[in-house]
């Protein structure tokens, strides 16, 4: 049987996590890039657990989407889910 390169990727877990904020999920690896409303400059930073950087381009743009999106009410950690983008609030 013939298995699509897609079909052997398993999805990532990628929270985009605001500066000063911390991951909802414990364990996640920081990525090195900062993600910055246009507008107002809030910075977040994406963390992920797993080793595909390819992937990870991929959340970055959609993180880059919603948090410009969310502006001016930011949320302190997005959650990246594999199809669809879920924003959750977290108490400060």
């Amino acid at each position: 049987m013939f298995t699509r390169r897609s079909d052997m990727i398993e999805p990532m877990y990628v929270e985009a996590v605001r500066e000063g904020a911390v991951p909802v999920r414990a364990g996640l690896v920081q990525g090195y890039m900062k993600n910055q409303c246009r507008q107002c400059m809030t910075a977040y930073h994406l963390y992920h657990d797993g080793p595909g950087l390819k992937l990870l381009r991929d959340y970055f743009l959609r993180a880059s989407r919603q948090i410009s999106g969310e502006h001016p009410n930011h949320s302190r950690v997005i959650i990246l889910e594999s199809q669809s983008v879920v924003a959750e609030q977290k108490t400060s």
